[in-house]
């Protein structure tokens, strides 16, 4: 199979990033267009209820702070002559990649995954990469 378009959700604060690093061996070997998603995760309110102007700083400041990270990320996709994009969206974090990778026609998410605690694995339920697992339709790949 030929991956076009490639999801890689990140986490700005992790040091490990082997999902990055192979996304970008795939980007390489399929000529795949990659983009990077970071989910601010909302703040529910009440539904429907408008974001107040202290939520719309909030997630602006969140923003700022991500795009530098984000763009230190896709340099080196830039760099080999890879096509990448950065997206941030506020929104459920799991709903948000499902929903994202449907909609952008997604064929492959690759996507770090947490350990699981041996001794309580009903935990790894509610993990996201489990979740994203679980709900999209295109394959997803999991690296711990």
């Amino acid at each position: 199979m030929k991956y076009q378009h490639l999801l890689v959700p990140v986490v700005t604060n992790d040091p490990d990033q082997r999902a990055l690093d192979a996304a970008f061996e795939l980007a390489q070997q399929h000529g795949a267009s990659t983009t990077l998603i970071y989910v601010i995760e909302a703040i529910d309110e009440a539904p429907d209820a408008p974001v107040d102007d202290d939520l719309k700083v909030f997630y602006a400041e969140v923003e700022q702070s991500v795009r530098g990270r984000l763009n230190e990320m896709s340099q080196r996709f830039e760099h080999a002559g890879l096509n990448v994009r950065c997206e941030i969206i506020v929104g459920h974090t799991a709903q948000t990649i499902v929903r994202y990778s449907a909609v952008e026609s997604v064929d492959l998410i690759v996507m770090r995954s947490e350990r699981i605690d041996l001794n309580r694995p009903e935990t790894a339920m509610a993990s996201l990469s489990h979740q994203v697992s679980v709900f999209c339709q295109c394959p997803v790949i999991l690296l711990k």
